[in-house]
């Protein structure tokens, strides 16, 4: 975050914890790779030449917003996302703009084959309206690159600069491979993949099943799932846009009942919609991934009052050095 405070100094990095929106200058971070700390210190260096205010969100008044760094840990691509206001009257001018994607251009360009990409994310505030995002390619291409590897299956996937993708792909990899292997996926299997994001599991398992419906309400994630499918020519995988307690609802009477379900929710669990939908499909089994234990074991309790029975557990260490961790679980239907 950029941050500045009554006296002008300027801070770019994380915000403290605990406070009203403190921001620290960043200097070193050991969770990723060197290259991340390497190009905050130099934006805020370029920024301290320069006349640009720091956003506050207070008064809707300054330009620089977030800079947001993007790693293709397989691929070695780089993504740069530099978000700034959308009230017109703190424009970035293109004098700033040009110099900006100069600096990122010398600084973070990494060896080929791996590509770097420049975004520019214009955030828009108006009272009463939902907040919108333009987004502006200054350089590269729009997106990076992650290899999934589950077995002998290895699955290139292209990432926008808005959708989600697990920020660990090495332990991906075994989160993917261990939920599919509990999941016991025959070829007669007809599988729904919820909250899906890109469709990294349905597309994973996709030449194990039947069928593949996948459910994601990003559409910048489910536009990467539906041209990722096709550009792997995944035939019996189907993307739908949209909230999952509701599309379930609204397409009951279309879709194949599922005989797996594998949901990947954020962190506040399954919404009870969700929840109450997916019980009424009533699958044999439900793979639920969880990046909060805390969420999860309260929606096993209402799946556990519905009928099904915890059949495994296992954690895996997405996270080093960190005290969170990612949590598969096995219901199976009594």
């Amino acid at each position: 975050s950029f941050s500045q405070n009554a006296r002008g100094e300027k801070f770019l990095g994380l915000i403290l914890s605990g406070t009203r929106g403190w921001v620290f200058n960043l200097e070193e971070c050991h969770l990723v790779d060197p290259w991340f700390a390497t190009t905050v210190k130099e934006v805020f260096a370029w920024w301290e030449k320069l006349s640009i205010t720091a956003y506050f969100h207070g008064a809707d008044r300054g330009a620089l917003r977030t800079l947001t760094l993007r790693h293709g840990i397989t691929s070695g691509d780089r993504m740069v996302i530099l978000t700034v206001s959308g009230n017109p009257e703190f424009a970035i001018k293109k004098q700033e703009l040009d110099s900006f994607v100069s600096l990122i251009q010398k600084v973070v360009t990494p060896e080929l084959p791996a590509h770097l990409s420049i975004v520019l994310r214009v955030q828009q505030i108006a009272k009463g309206q939902p907040t919108q995002f333009y987004e502006m390619i200054l350089s590269g291409p729009d997106y990076i690159r992650e290899t999934v590897s589950v077995g002998c299956e290895q699955h290139e996937f292209r990432i926008s600069p808005k959708a989600f993708f697990q920020p660990n792909t090495r332990t991906a990899n075994n989160l993917y491979a261990k939920a599919i292997e509990l999941a016991n996926i025959t070829a007669q299997s007809v599988v729904y993949d919820l909250y899906a994001g890109i469709g990294v599991f349905g597309m994973s398992l996709a030449h194990r099943a039947k069928e593949v419906v996948a459910i994601e309400l990003a559409p910048d994630s489910a536009y990467d799932a539906k041209t990722n499918s096709q550009r792997l020519n995944l035939t019996n995988f189907t993307i739908y846009e949209g909230d999952v307690g509701k599309v379930l609802q609204e397409k009951k009477d279309e879709l194949a009942k599922p005989d797996i379900v594998i949901v990947d929710p954020p962190r506040p669990g399954l919404d009870a919609k969700a929840l109450l939908q997916i019980i009424a499909l009533s699958p044999q089994t439900i793979v639920y991934v969880s990046c909060n234990p805390k969420t999860q074991v309260e929606n096993i309790k209402v799946l556990l009052e519905a009928g099904y029975s915890l059949k495994a557990v296992q954690p895996v260490d997405q996270f080093p050095h960190t005290p969170h961790v990612e949590n598969i679980a096995i219901c199976v239907r009594k």
